[in-house]
């Protein structure tokens, strides 16, 4: 009985991080925009995201660290340091259907950012995050 209670324990602490590395997709409108021009970033996840959590979407500047501006910008790691928003700041993902997002992005430095999309929930992010997670913009004068 002991054992089973183990078992159930650690497959209750394992699922979320389980749930949290799922399929997810980004689809850039427009992965070379101009400065100031905006474009739709549209995310879609394996799984559904339960409605009291969502999905969290940060712009990383060129030449940042996505580390550090990640952390910096969830408030999950207390050895992260970032200038909010220089380096990179939050976009509101808003929720269009069950497992789809939306957001219009403006990038107002020229240069080659990088957007996160740092968990599969609201909380944390994965060191690193899945590389398809995390898509390139460059942008153009």
């Amino acid at each position: 009985m002991r054992l089973l209670l183990v078992a159930v324990c650690a497959a209750a602490i394992a699922a979320p991080v389980a749930f949290a590395k799922g399929r997810l997709s980004i689809a850039l409108g427009n992965s070379t925009p101009r400065v100031g021009q905006p474009f739709t970033v549209s995310v879609r996840t394996g799984w559904v995201v339960p409605s009291n959590d969502w999905l969290r979407l940060i712009a990383v500047a060129p030449q940042k660290d996505w580390y550090q501006v990640v952390g910096t910008v969830t408030g999950d790691s207390s050895r992260t340091h970032a200038d909010i928003p220089h380096d990179g700041f939050e976009i509101k993902l808003v929720r269009v259907g069950p497992r789809n997002w939306r957001a219009t992005v403006r990038l107002q430095r020229p240069g080659r950012w990088r957007l996160v999309v740092p968990n599969g929930t609201h909380f944390g992010f994965m060191v690193p995050p899945p590389a398809a997670w995390m898509p390139w913009v460059q942008v153009h004068r």
